[in-house]
């Protein structure tokens, strides 16, 4: 009984080395505001003795949702969901 094999993306670390410097740079830029996000949201939060707030929530989502999406968008070859076999 036969098997077939299924062709799996290459690791995240080994599609960051095959891009350009370019697109490298965006996407560490893109990593950066993720890291913005969450450093806003722990920096206020400790700073005003105020979790939960509307605008803190706006800006950290708007940070995080830009960076998650750039970085996804950078990536050579977005990852896809495999097609199905008949």
């Amino acid at each position: 009984m036969a098997t077939a094999e299924t062709p799996t993306s290459p690791a995240p670390v080994s599609r960051l080395r095959g891009m350009s410097i370019s697109r490298k740079v965006s996407f560490w830029g893109f990593a950066t505001l993720v890291v913005l996000a969450v450093a806003f949201y722990v920096w206020w939060g400790v700073s005003f003795g105020v979790w939960l707030d509307n605008g803190v929530y706006a800006v950290t989502i708007t940070l995080l949702l830009f960076g998650l999406a750039g970085m996804w968008l950078v990536l050579p070859n977005p990852p896809a969901p495999p097609a199905p076999h008949p």
